[in-house]
């Protein structure tokens, strides 16, 4: 899948691949190791009886009934640690971690531990909009122009009208799951703002949604020109500060890069499989998109966070948000059908519609609004029923899991399901199967592949496109590899079929994406492309 993302709406499950993507004391690498050898590598396959037990929809919920169901979706899907922070009639009723935040080190996940939100930071991108929206700063529906004269898009009219509610509910016509590959290739938020207008439109502008993280990349630049301030710092001060979500920030500062520590020690690690084994591995960290999938938090926070939200904007005593501009997130606004990758309870009689920042569906004639993300060993979902003043929000430290959407349908059916309905988790585990089946298959093999017609060094060089930049091929010791931006980042590119090669980014769920070279009449490489865009080469 060509520069996919793990962005997918509502409940954003964790199978999309996404492109880039301590020295232990021994005492506590055997205790690591031997939690390790506890996880199964791989899930088993759903069964017909695989239902959560004491399944009872209708019956009621409380704390105690979600950690229950909380420790069973833990074991059941082989994840490490989560946490999770359930609001009801608009009250915080709990707020919990269960397993270990690392693997290695095997401590204990707790309400207070950090994760990588992934997109879950779109609905505090929504959220500081909306906040500006209050302050009359900005309108949901102000032109973008009128705050940033000099931004363009590739369609002159979208470009001139686009607003912060297309952006925010993913109808500007961008092309779905593209761009994240700016955030690796050394460049600028003014630079991206400027190479943005080359991007080719996937749809006529208000068209259809296509998910889109360029769009929130515009939003959260929009923020800034509208309060004046960078968009994290408004995030900070318009929400983080007033709510006390002390452990909530650029996910960048608070959890390190990998090979450096961040601000905070009790942050949750990534978890993947690496060749059968369950490991920690580097965060997928955003620079640039932070608007878009950049931030972290902790099951206490979005509990404050998620408590403001269901009593209409106010939390102790305050407005946090007026109840208008809680409307105006909640309010859908463009249509969508439910793709092969939404779980249940979400199918084709659930409805689906983006409104600002959020899902939207229906369950026994309740609106639901969702938000998941998918990173590189990570999975959130935060959800919303303003009817009865419920949220919740589940973090979970392991990438292609489906634990988050079983969990959360686990709730809805334990305090909103009628008698005698289906148990959904069976249906949920076989599709989470599925789904990873599908999306981890190695391409197939050329039926007759050829060699490359040409020595490497012919395909070496400098390449440009307007909206990517430089990128250059170049030989390393028998291969070549791709030298991308600013930044050079690094990707091997490996002989597929003749002139075409595959190019891998750098992530534990990236995918590989064909790269055909061109050339000259005359046998000359001349350039190669890329997604749909034509990097020519450049001359000496």
């Amino acid at each position: 899948m060509a520069q996919s993302t793990v962005q997918r709406h509502p409940s954003e499950p964790p199978l999309l691949p996404r492109p880039v993507g301590r020295t232990l004391a021994p005492l506590v690498g055997l205790a690591a190791l031997a939690l390790a050898a506890s996880l199964p590598a791989a899930l088993p396959a759903a069964r017909a009886g695989d239902g959560l037990p004491g399944y009872a929809p209708g019956s009621g919920l409380d704390a105690a009934a979600a950690a229950r169901i909380s420790r069973w979706a833990l074991q059941e899907y082989a994840v490490p640690g989560m946490a999770i922070a359930l609001v009801q009639d608009g009250q915080l009723l709990l707020a919990e971690g269960f397993g270990v935040r690392d693997l290695a080190t095997a401590e204990p996940t707790t309400a207070t531990t950090v994760f990588q939100l992934a997109s879950v930071s779109k609905s505090i991108t929504a959220a500081t909009v909306a906040a500006l929206v209050d302050r009359k700063q900005l309108g949901w529906d102000q032109p973008m122009q009128e705050l940033l004269p000099q931004f363009r898009l590739h369609d002159a009219y979208a470009g001139r009208w686009v607003n912060a509610r297309d952006l925010l509910t993913h109808r500007a016509g961008f092309p779905p799951f593209f761009g994240d590959l700016f955030d690796h290739l050394g460049y600028d938020r003014a630079d991206v703002l400027r190479r943005i207008r080359y991007v080719q439109p996937a749809s006529s502008f208000r068209e259809r949604p296509a998910y889109s993280n360029i769009g929130f990349f515009l939003a959260g630049e929009l923020a800034a020109a509208a309060g004046g301030q960078p968009f994290t710092t408004l995030a900070s001060a318009l929400l983080f500060e007033p709510l006390a979500m002390t452990r909530t920030g650029v996910a960048s500062s608070l959890i390190g890069t990998g090979s450096t520590l961040g601000a905070l020690e009790n942050v949750s690690r990534s978890h993947a499989l690496v060749q059968g084994r369950l490991q920690v591995v580097p965060p997928n960290l955003s620079g640039l998109f932070v608007a878009a999938g950049g931030f972290a938090s902790s099951a206490s926070d979005l509990g404050r966070f998620l408590t403001m939200l269901a009593n209409d904007g106010a939390i102790d005593g305050r407005q946090v948000l007026s109840p208008q501009a809680v409307q105006g997130l909640f309010e859908p606004v463009i249509a969508e059908e439910p793709g092969f990758a939404e779980f249940p309870p979400i199918d084709a009689h659930s409805g689906f519609t983006y409104s600002p920042g959020w899902g939207v569906y229906h369950y026994n004639g309740l609106k639901v609004l969702e938000k998941g993300g998918a990173l590189d060993g990570v999975r959130t979902v935060v959800l919303v029923v303003p009817q009865k003043r419920f949220a919740v929000a589940i973090l979970a430290n392991r990438n292609l899991t489906a634990l988050p959407e079983a969990v959360r349908a686990a709730l809805l059916q334990q305090a909103f399901g009628r008698p005698g309905e289906q148990d959904l988790q069976p249906l949920i585990r076989a599709q989470a199967l599925e789904l990873e089946s599908l999306l981890l298959k190695e391409p197939p093999q050329p039926a007759n592949p050829k060699p490359p017609s040409r020595l490497l060094a012919a395909y070496s060089g400098s390449y440009e496109n307007p909206l990517f930049g430089i990128w250059t091929v170049a030989e390393q010791e028998g291969t070549l590899e791709v030298l991308a931006g600013a930044a050079r980042y690094r990707a091997p590119l490996t002989p597929w079929d003749g002139e075409t090669f595959q190019l891998l980014w750098p992530g534990v769920i990236s995918s590989p994406v064909e790269l055909p070279f061109q050339t000259s009449p005359d046998g000359r490489v001349t350039s190669f492309s890329y997604d749909g865009y034509r990097f020519q080469r450049r001359e000496p």
